[in-house]
């Protein structure tokens, strides 16, 4: 979505995250996610101090990664991107809505 709209970068705009949140119909309460998974520190700090908003970039992205990355919050915007890839590809198949982030191993019996 944000590639679509903005080309590949290495991280984008809280407004541009924001404003893809609102034009794709995403739940905008979780926007603030978004902003963090998209966005460099420096612009989610920025962006919030504006608004007048707490909001702890770093709680954001260990909670993210908590639950899609291992636990790992250095992930960057490629590895979001591939695992939003990875559930596209395997929305054909049994349980492909739980490809993020699923501790399943050894599910699938393959013939």
């Amino acid at each position: 979505m944000l590639s679509n709209r903005y080309g590949y970068a290495l991280s984008y705009t809280p407004q541009q995250v924001r404003k893809t949140v609102q034009m794709e119909g995403l739940n905008v309460e979780f926007s603030c996610y978004a902003v963090a998974m998209f966005s460099s520190r420096e612009s989610f700090d920025q962006f919030h101090r504006d608004l007048g908003e707490t909001c702890d970039y770093d709680a954001m992205r260990g909670h993210i990664a908590n639950e899609h990355f291992h636990g790992h919050a250095d992930f960057s915007v490629s590895d979001v991107f591939a695992i939003s890839a990875a559930s596209v590809e395997g929305l054909g198949h049994s349980g492909a809505h739980e490809v993020a982030g699923s501790s399943h191993s050894g599910d699938h019996n393959h013939h």
